[in-house]
């Protein structure tokens, strides 16, 4: 008897949201594995696949029992459990009893301090069907959506009503109940390619788990998610040569074409030319957002009136289906022309005053109200950063929001910005102001490419004062992100911080700039608490964005003694001591701090060093070094201070070879600990360095 089986596991649902479908795929398949190891169980490979309307798991060669266990089950020591005559006493006898074993079974061995009886069992693995039966109903219980729904009386809930679960270990259907759902061997093809007329599709027995692939596969379905985007890429790239150009937001739409479909087929269609009159975004926007479809763009970004669609359905007629798309497309275009044209005939600076009647939130006052902020943040930043262009990032923070109340940007959100740009661009504002409009939401993604960043000082400027505002407002009025939500965006907002201080090097104090931006609102709460919960929030998301690149240890050894506020000095000390991580230098350095910290321990409350205390030449030395060091330290670059460190540690192992710290004399002792506490703070400006591993 076969002692191995192929498992196959298949949920069945109403279509879900593109976006839920790996992360479940994922969490499903990653919590299989995990119970499936944690009981010693093994297996040849696991993997998923994952279309709309099924999350598949299959794991090849499953072992179907766990080995068996040996299992020591300690008795009572031995001078109990033997009289003087080494006799078993009763005490023996009822363990022996309790565990249904003899007495030649009985063994002794060391524990702890003493010796005590055992006796060693071996326990049967348990059964993979078992196991199965009762992990995946507790994982499907798990999935983690943002929402879940229900659709009969089980009380059972998923994203989307769950209609069918297929699971064959071997030959065998797994016999388990999930809600009002019985898994069985009967799965369900496409719903229009060779089914019976159903609208779920031709039900399909399956008797072994691979022979899901091949019935899927005449029935319509690609089932292979990666099939699925090698497909539509394939399509792309045809016409990408064919047309010398580009796809337009290509990676965004690919992953969404790939998750709303079953079948690919591509459908090329063109859109009249009389719509290439709209700014490119607004055409691209407006087809991937209404249909999903792909745009193409020449190499100078100037779009080609053609489109494709990725269709469901084998099509009977290709000309009918491209024919609707094409249908839809130009009547979605020809009101994204009517709003752009009367868009145009107002001013955006004339839109400005109503921006009184759209409310942020209750507690923050009305997009009016974040427009003045803005522009009081802008020229405080404006001040550190460029004063020369205060009148520019004056005029961009007051036109800032006007183009929220556009009709383009009332249909199509995403073009909020964009449209700001285009608009004032038309209107006659500064290049610099207009473009502004734009970038102020950069960088957007959470990725660390370049062009992601707002190009023009006016936008940069602009885009911080956009999140230094709402950070102060919603953490000051309590409406900082959980764990599981941030629905005003702040986590990116502070990335966003992060990531245009590093590039651009502002030389700006953020607590200055916060305490200037919270003077700005009214009824937020006490100043110190709010910076404290920022601190922490810049902390944490400064050690996610550079353990990407830097190691843990390091990030940690910065962080653990800086200010979560000063972002510039921290990501460059980060970088700089990642450059020299496996130095001779760093580790004599660490050694010197090394030897400082195990003596101060934890005293922390010492006077300062008073020459007078000093006596032996070596400790004389080492004030003096430490006295040039306050002197220039602050004109050091990295590699300077490493230097200087150096030569700080040979000072510093003199004096612990000569001088007795922890003398009688308190004012001696004091002054020696408080002299080494002073050098320890020139290393600790590159961190705690006892951190680095």
């Amino acid at each position: 008897m076969s002692t191995k089986a192929d498992f196959i596991l298949e949920i069945g649902t109403e279509e879900l949201p593109a976006s839920a479908i790996l992360p479940a795929s994922q969490f499903i398949i990653e919590e299989l594995n995990k119970k499936l190891k944690s009981q010693g169980i093994s297996f040849k490979k696991s993997e998923f696949f994952a279309t709309p309307r099924r999350l598949i798991i299959h794991i090849e060669e499953l072992n179907l029992q766990s080995p068996p266990k040996k299992k020591i089950i300690w008795g009572p020591p031995k001078n109990i459990a033997y009289n003087p005559e080494g006799e078993p006493t009763k005490a023996l006898l009822g363990f022996l009893k309790k565990a249904n074993a003899s007495l030649e079974e009985v063994q002794i061995g060391k524990k702890g301090k003493g010796e005590y009886v055992y006796i060693e069992k071996i326990e049967e693995g348990i059964f993979t069907e078992e196991l199965l039966r009762k992990t995946i109903p507790e994982i499907l219980d798990k999935v983690p959506f943002e929402k879940r729904m229900r659709w009969d009386n089980s009380g059972k809930t998923f994203l989307r009503p769950v209609r069918w679960i297929v699971a064959l270990l071997g030959n065998k259907i797994l016999e388990f109940q999930w809600g009002n759902i019985k898994a069985s061997n009967i799965t369900y093809g496409h719903r229009y390619i060779n089914n019976d007329g159903s609208f779920s599709g031709k039900a399909l027995v399956i008797e072994k788990p691979k022979e899901i692939f091949k019935l899927l596969k005449e029935h319509g379905v690609i089932y292979d998610h990666r099939e699925r985007e090698k497909l539509i890429e394939e399509a792309l790239s045809k016409y990408e040569k064919a047309f010398n150009g580009r796809v337009a937001l290509k990676e965004k739409l690919l992953k969404e074409n790939v998750f709303l479909t079953e079948y690919i087929y591509p459908v090329l269609g063109e859109f009249p030319e009389k719509y290439l009159q709209l700014p490119p975004l607004v055409i691209i926007t407006v087809i991937a957002h209404h249909q999903r479809c792909f745009c193409f763009q020449t190499n100078e970004g100037k779009v080609i009136n053609k489109f494709l669609a990725i269709s469901n359905n084998q099509p009977l007629k290709e000309e009918i289906v491209r024919k609707g798309y094409e249908r839809v497309i130009k009547a979605r275009l020809e009101d994204a022309l009517f709003f752009y044209k009367e868009d145009l005939k107002t001013q955006l600076e004339e839109r400005v005053p109503y921006l009184k009647e759209i409310i942020q939130h209750p507690k923050l006052g009305s997009l009016y109200d974040k427009t003045q902020r803005l522009i009081k943040i802008s020229e405080k930043l404006s001040e550190k950063i460029n004063p020369a262009i205060k009148e520019k990032v004056r005029r961009a923070s007051y036109l800032s929001k006007a183009d929220l109340l556009t009709e383009m940007v009332k249909e199509l959100d995403e073009l909020q910005g964009y449209m700001g740009y285009i608009y004032a661009k038309a209107q006659g504002e500064d290049e610099e102001v207009a473009l502004a409009l734009w970038e102020q939401y950069k960088p957007k993604g959470k990725d660390n490419e370049e062009e992601d960043i707002p190009q023009t000082e006016v936008g940069a400027i602009l885009s911080l004062a956009d999140k230094i505002h709402d950070l102060i407002g919603y953490f000051g009025i309590g409406e900082k992100p959980k764990s599981t939500a941030d629905p005003y965006g702040l986590r990116r907002a502070t990335l966003g911080i992060i990531r245009i201080l590093e590039r651009k090097k502002y030389p700006i104090d953020l607590r200055e700039i916060f305490k200037y931006s919270y003077s700005l609102f009214d009824n937020l709460k006490d100043y110190e608490s709010l910076i404290k919960e920022l601190e922490e929030f810049f902390r944490q998301r400064l050690y996610n964005y550079l353990t990407l690149r830097i190691p843990a240890t390091i990030v940690k050894a910065v962080l653990n003694v800086k200010d979560g506020l000063a972002v510039n000095e921290i990501i460059e000390i980060s970088q700089f001591l990642n450059t020299i991580r496996e130095s001779e230098e760093l580790e004599k350095i660490k050694e010197a701090y090394k030897r400082i910290t195990r003596i101060l321990g934890k005293n922390t409350s010492l006077p300062s060093v008073e020459e007078k205390y000093l006596i032996e030449k070596e400790e004389k030395e080492l004030y003096k070094k430490i006295q040039e060091l306050k002197k220039i330290w602050a004109n050091l670059n990295n590699e300077e201070k490493i230097k200087q460190l150096l030569d700080l540690k040979e000072k510093i192992d003199l004096f612990f070879d000569h001088v007795m710290v922890m003398v009688k004399d308190e004012k001696l002792r004091k002054n020696r600990l408080a002299l080494l506490q002073e050098a320890k703070n020139f290393y600790e400006y590159f961190g705690n360095l006892d951190l680095i591993s």
